[in-house]
């Protein structure tokens, strides 16, 4: 769920998405509840990652639908869970016999010093337990504000140069193109500046990368007319007529987009950078794609699923 992005909603619009989800007809679909990693396992990825988002390296999708229409409780959940309790409970047994493994008569304290040490180190334990908790909550930890979270994120999104301005009309088609390009989750994708290169792989579609969508004249689409630009939106179609994949390119759910968006969006998007960087060509399906939709969060330009 791409909230981070989301998080730049006006209130108005939010409230006018909410509003319309008001309206759809009622579904039982039981969604199953999120399934988790170890405890260790967890905490090591995390603390290996800039917090307090710890992006993962990969995303990856499955097909399907995986609720259910019945009103039976959904299990699949159980033997998962029955795992995580169990390595709390292993932790907690290993600092048991830790205690327990010393010689009997200094299993305890016997002057009031050591009974305060051993305060101390309790307390000390106790912190970091929890400490080690809100690490393995986290984004998801409630008392963290969206606002912590969120605001690195959109931070990567280019701002433009207002002296670049020709008039009230135009920063206000430019502003206009930036707050789409954030709720759009163009930049989750093509990346804040708009160098692209996030990598995609998939048995049925082969391994992608999105565009250079920056101002560069040859690696980017600084030479792209603003009508080649509003088609590649609207109808998935490239500057030199190539076929974009639609499950790179969103330009299906873009086509419905009404002329003032597409040109605010065009507008912002002709004041990003130039930058020289030369995405990788589409790869056909291979063997060596993943089976599962996978989606590369940091650099990868090795093809297939590695």
């Amino acid at each position: 769920m791409p909230w981070h992005f989301l998080h730049a909603l006006k209130d108005d619009d939010a409230q006018a998405i909410a509003g319309y989800l008001k309206t759809l007809t009622p579904v039982r679909n039981a969604v199953p509840p999120p399934l988790r990693y170890g405890i260790v396992e967890t905490i090591i990825g995390k603390l290996t990652r800039p917090l307090p988002a710890a992006l993962p390296e990969t995303i990856t999708f499955l097909d399907g639908n995986f609720g259910q229409s019945t009103s039976e409780p959904i299990r699949r959940h159980l033997p998962q869970q029955v795992l995580i309790m169990a390595q709390w409970l292993v932790l907690g047994l290993g600092v048991v016999l830790f205690i327990l493994s010393g010689p009997r008569e200094r299993r305890w304290p016997r002057r009031p010093a050591g009974w305060i040490l051993l305060m101390l180190g309790v307390a000390g334990v106790g912190v970091l337990a929890f400490v080690l908790r809100v690490i393995y909550e986290m984004p998801a930890s409630s008392f963290i504000p969206p606002e912590v979270i969120a605001k690195p994120v959109l931070a990567t999104i280019h701002e433009p140069d207002p002296t670049t301005f020709r008039n009230q009309e135009h920063a206000a088609m430019v502003m206009r193109g930036k707050y789409l390009f954030s709720i759009a989750s163009c930049a989750m994708c093509h990346q804040g500046n708009g160098e692209g290169a996030r990598k995609t792989s998939w048995a049925p579609a082969g391994t992608r990368w999105s565009r250079n969508i920056s101002s560069h004249p040859v690696n980017g689409i600084g030479a792209w007319s603003d009508a080649a630009i509003a088609r590649a939106i609207r109808s998935g179609v490239s500057a030199n007529g190539r076929a974009l994949h639609w499950q790179g390119m969103i330009w299906d759910l873009a086509s419905n987009w009404d002329e003032e968006d597409v040109r605010s969006l065009i507008a912002y998007i002709r004041t990003l950078p130039p930058i020289d960087r030369k995405v990788p060509h589409p790869q056909p399906p291979s063997a060596e794609d993943c089976e599962k939709a996978t989606i590369w969060v940091g650099e990868n330009d090795l093809p297939g699923c590695r």
